[in-house]
């Protein structure tokens, strides 16, 4: 399970604890261990452990159990676009420039992510914290990047040799590997201007071969995880009354 790491990092911090509260006890070394969760007991520890650790195994799996919103329809990814690449890189640069108004700082032109860190559908119907834990189980951060116009034109060139990634605030498309027709903004893409491009750390540090990230004019942290964008953004439309909704738009087209 995704969670067990939480509750391994809890029972060693809580053993800890009780040895320190002692006048006299010292810790000379500590050792740790991965406790296999299950709906049965686990040999492994015993049953004393178990009745610690089981209210915040409880509170755990409430939380992660909370529906927090409804889906309009099954949202899954694809090339050149899907509907959950769409959803997550609008959401992303939603939330970004969210984030970039509340602090005062220039807001990103367009989102790029990757298919990769994707990692699981999202279903017609409810959505819960899981679902969305197993969507993106990674701690990744988001990152603006300021990139040349050069350095943006290789992000394209990078989309077409690849039939298209998850991307918001832009729209392109492709002829026999190459990009055509790219707009930004609603703009023809002008390579002797610079643009803001938010994305996850992992891909900004040339993570998927993403090399045009590198060596950017400026990088910026957002200070804010892509799992809790999402998570908020989820919130956020069902406060509003809104089912999620998502679908292919066109905004990335292989030309024949």
């Amino acid at each position: 399970m995704y969670y067990k790491k939480v509750l391994h990092s809890l029972f060693l911090f809580l053993t800890v604890l009780f040895i320190s509260c002692s006048d006299t006890a010292k810790i000379t070394k500590v050792e740790s261990s991965m406790i296999v969760f299950s709906a049965e007991t686990t040999p492994e520890i015993d049953a004393a452990t178990v009745e610690l650790i089981k209210p915040y195994k409880m509170k755990l799996e409430a939380d992660m159990s909370a529906v927090l919103a409804l889906n309009e329809a099954a949202m899954f990814k694809s090339n050149p676009e899907g509907a959950l690449g769409n959803f997550v890189a609008d959401l992303t640069l939603k939330k970004t420039n969210d984030y970039c108004k509340e602090s005062g700082i220039k807001p990103a032109n367009l989102c790029l992510l990757n298919n990769g860190g994707l990692r699981t559908s999202l279903p017609e119907g409810e959505i819960t914290k899981r679902r969305v834990f197993e969507l993106m189980p990674f701690e990744n951060e988001l990152v603006i990047l300021t990139l040349s116009g050069a350095k943006t034109q290789q992000l394209f060139n990078y989309l077409g040799r690849i039939n298209g990634m998850p991307l918001s605030g832009a729209t392109m498309s492709i002829n026999n590997k190459k990009p055509g027709d790219v707009m930004i903004g609603g703009v023809a893409m002008d390579t002797t201007k610079q643009y803001r491009v938010v994305t996850s750390d992992y891909l900004a540090y040339g993570g998927d071969k993403m090399r045009f990230f590198k060596n950017p004019v400026n990088f910026e942290l957002v200070h804010h995880k892509l799992r809790d964008a999402i998570i908020e953004f989820i919130i956020e439309e069902h406060a509003a009354g809104r089912k999620l909704s998502a679908k292919k738009d066109g905004r990335i087209k292989v030309v024949e």
